[in-house]
């Protein structure tokens, strides 16, 4: 094997250390090598001891389970629920970081932030999503001191023309965005407050005049074209939403109270800023109109739900004290069972939305998967013809009770993906 970890003398071969790994992945909390051994000795006849097994983790051990990773990564099924769901678009990246801690001797590998609150080894994954096709587009595991600023510098060269990336302002720099309008994509983005803008004839704007010709106005929104940077003057639209004045008082008393911990005061260009939320676009009004732009956005917030059934279902982060290469071979396979239970739920959500034009819920699709992981498991172990039996059962049982549900005074992703149908509203 080119990963080199194919041995002759081993007892755990390639396929059987993975079937081990993977029953290890899938419980939601710390396993111990004592427990993978068990698992070895009774599912497959190998007795082997966990010094023997600790031993099997090593950097070949790391580039074979990674190899998997990425041969089911590029082997997605990619389907949109609706072919008139957000089509102006090629795809629709989200990104965002988690973060967690790791055990304190992996600091020289994961260097942590350190001092009292935070820990001296932390990890972060980058993950990067195509809401539109239902495609993972990136994972990448790193230090959690790299920055996601830092990560969309990187990461230019994966973008396509057509595609529209959402980012929060941790990805946010006028150079990336400079470079996805050269390719021929767009972008979505809230504004940083320190960012300059200029109207048309290039006088920058005074959003205290602003803020009161809306309010004299009786607007609660505006959009215009403008320019942003002080060196590159970069054409994009501004959506303008003013927030409530609770919000408002919210949000300076929480920059107030940060500032003062550094030392420093809060500006009132912020505090004038504050009274907006401010939206930046390069889609045409004919494809993103302005009053749809913010509700787009909230689709950002599927990241933060992944991530949440990723710590609460899947235990991603519940790391006990191990060695690196053991660490990795771990995260690699709980990415891979997340990536083929993603995969299962968009294939069944596509074939029940289909039936029924009612979408399923993430959460619960994978708690169920997760609980049903040993059907899974098997067919890893024997593909064979037992997919399509398999499939058929997973669409009889997630179409019981896993509808996501709408909920009160909230929008939700239903509300969204019935706007941005376009074929559908036609």
């Amino acid at each position: 094997m080119e990963s080199g970890f194919y041995k002759r003398s081993s007892k755990l071969l390639p396929a059987r250390f993975f079937d081990v790994l993977i029953y290890s992945a899938s419980i939601n909390g710390p396993v111990s090598l004592e427990q993978i051994s068990s698992e070895a000795l009774a599912t497959h006849h190998i007795s082997i001891s966990k010094q023997a097994l600790d031993s099997r983790f090593d950097e070949s051990a790391v580039r074979f389970i990674k190899s998997i990773l990425e041969e089911q990564f590029s082997n997605q099924i990619g389907q949109s629920l609706d072919n008139g769901f957000l089509e102006n678009f090629t795809r629709v990246s989200i990104k965002d970081g988690t973060r967690f801690d790791v055990p304190q001797r992996l600091k020289d590998m994961f260097p942590g932030f350190g001092g009292k609150v935070t820990s001296e080894a932390a990890i972060c994954i980058q993950y990067e999503f195509d809401l539109k096709n239902g495609k993972m587009l990136d994972f990448d595991i790193t230090s959690a001191k790299k920055t996601d600023y830092q990560d969309a510098k990187e990461k230019t060269t994966d973008i396509k023309k057509g595609d529209l990336i959402i980012r929060d302002l941790g990805y946010f720099s006028s150079e990336v965005l400079e470079t996805i309008i050269k390719k021929e994509a767009f972008i979505l983005s809230k504004l940083k407050t320190n960012i300059t803008v200029y109207d048309e004839s290039m006088n920058e704007i005074d959003f205290s005049k602003l803020y009161s010709k809306m309010i004299r106005n009786k607007q609660s929104h505006a959009h215009i074209k403008v320019f942003i940077g002080e060196k590159r003057k970069i054409p994009v639209r501004l959506i303008l939403n003013l927030v409530p004045e609770d919000v408002y008082q919210k949000r300076v008393r929480k920059t107030e109270r940060e500032n003062k911990k550094k030392g420093s005061q809060t500006s009132q260009k912020y505090k004038i800023r504050a009274h907006f939320n401010l939206m930046i676009t390069n889609v045409p009004e004919k494809d993103l109109p302005a009053r749809q732009v913010y509700l787009l956005y909230k689709t950002r917030w599927q990241i933060e739900l992944i991530f949440k059934i990723w710590k609460s279902t899947i235990g991603i982060h519940k790391i006990h004290p191990m060695d690196y290469c053991r660490l990795m071979c771990l995260l690699y396979a709980k990415l891979i069972i997340i990536l083929i239970n993603s995969q299962i739920i968009n294939l069944v959500s596509h074939k029940l939305f289909k039936a029924t034009k009612k979408i399923i819920s993430t959460s619960k699709c994978m708690k169920t998967l997760m609980n049903h992981f040993y059907m899974i498991r098997k067919i890893l172990k024997n593909p064979g013809s037992q997919i399509m039996s398999f499939m058929h059962k997973m669409i009889q049982i997630l179409s019981v009770n896993h509808w996501l549900e709408r909920r009160k005074n909230k929008i939700n992703f239903n509300e969204i993906f019935d706007v941005f149908c376009y074929k559908s509203a036609q």
